[in-house]
């Protein structure tokens, strides 16, 4: 009896893992493949005010057709297709269909390193006159998506963002090509925000950015080196230069050393996410919801034995990493350095 409740178990399982008896899922357009983390409406489109289809069940497979900021579009099992919040996915087991063309889940590939000239604000459509999320000053480096129609996209906490290029003084392609011909040209790079303002003790977060990118410049990553985030970029105390701020301990917010730390070890992990020449050896995201300021699954904390970021540099050659915080963009690139 045990043996045959324990094969129907298994059963059950497939069956939950696999469509449905007959029915072929349509792979055309399908990037990537994950489970459901909690059950979630599948809506006709990315707004939360949107008409619902119906929804998908914690645990069920889906089939990732786009993935946005703060969105996923995506199939299902029973072929239905719509849009879902990012967060009720299970991000640790997305993986890509095709590894060769698309980048892992989170990663969001930036082809473009600009500086912003004069007055450079980030604004929330391509157009004139939209909503201004952020405003940069002159020499303010941010990393960008790509150009189109003359505006420049990024990613701004959960939505994107745009800048005029006219109000850039410098825009360098991005890549391993373009480094190899010029080392001052990054590998990778990618731009996070931060809030700006002097409320609680958000002013010594921000200089827990600066400490924690000056301390990038302390080490050169040989090939087969690895970072260890809480060991080089730590230990977060006053004799470090790190200031108390707001931290996160089992789920509270609490006063601590360094701070903030969170957000450069997070936007230099999406800097990596775009070169599979590093590996990334240990990871771990900040709970269920992540990091308010980067997309939902695209996050790594530090700060503690469990929470830390540690990468390896499998390159054929030294790389450092290079991070400037200005006018709320906390930009992290890598360049090589041999």
């Amino acid at each position: 009896m045990k043996k045959s409740a324990f094969a129907l178990a298994v059963l059950l399982l497939l069956a939950l893992l696999q469509p449905a008896l007959g029915q072929e899922i349509d792979m055309s357009g399908v990037r990537y493949i994950a489970k459901m983390r909690d059950t979630g409406a599948l809506l006709t489109q990315p707004d939360t005010d949107a008409p619902s289809l119906g929804y998908v069940s914690a645990g069920t497979r889906v089939y990732i057709l786009e993935v946005a900021p703060d969105w996923l579009k995506i199939r299902t099992q029973k072929g239905q297709e719509g849009y879902m919040r990012r967060g009720r996915l299970a991000e640790t087991t997305a993986q890509p269909l095709n590894p060769a063309a698309d980048h892992a889940y989170a990663a969001v590939p930036c082809a473009y390193l600009g500086w912003a000239q004069g007055e450079a604000p980030v604004l929330a459509a391509p157009e004139a006159g939209a909503k201004a999320l952020v405003t940069l000053y002159d020499g303010a480096r941010i990393a960008f998506i790509d150009v189109t129609d003359g505006w420049a996209r990024l990613i701004y906490h959960r939505q994107y963002g745009y800048v005029d290029t006219r109000q850039l003084k410098e825009l360098l392609p991005l890549g391993e090509s373009m480094a190899e011909m010029d080392r001052d040209i990054p590998l990778s790079a990618y731009t996070s925000f931060y809030k700006l303002g002097d409320a609680g003790s958000n002013l010594s977060r921000i200089i827990n950015l600066e400490v924690a990118c000056e301390r990038f410049g302390l080490y050169i990553l040989a090939p087969g080196d690895k970072l260890d985030f809480n060991a080089h970029i730590g230990p977060y105390n006053r004799q470090s230069g790190y200031q108390p701020a707001n931290v996160i301990v089992a789920g509270e917010i609490a006063q601590g050393y360094g701070g903030g730390t969170c957000q450069v070890s997070s936007t230099l992990y999406n800097t990596i996410l775009q070169l599979p020449q590093i590996g990334i050896i240990h990871r771990r995201a900040h709970g269920p919801s992540g990091a308010s300021y980067l997309p939902h699954g695209a996050d790594a904390a530090v700060g503690t034995e469990t929470q830390n970021f540690i990468i390896q540099n499998r390159f054929p050659y030294a790389v450092r990493i290079d991070g400037t915080v200005q006018d709320g963009a906390l930009t992290i690139a890598l360049y090589r350095a041999d």
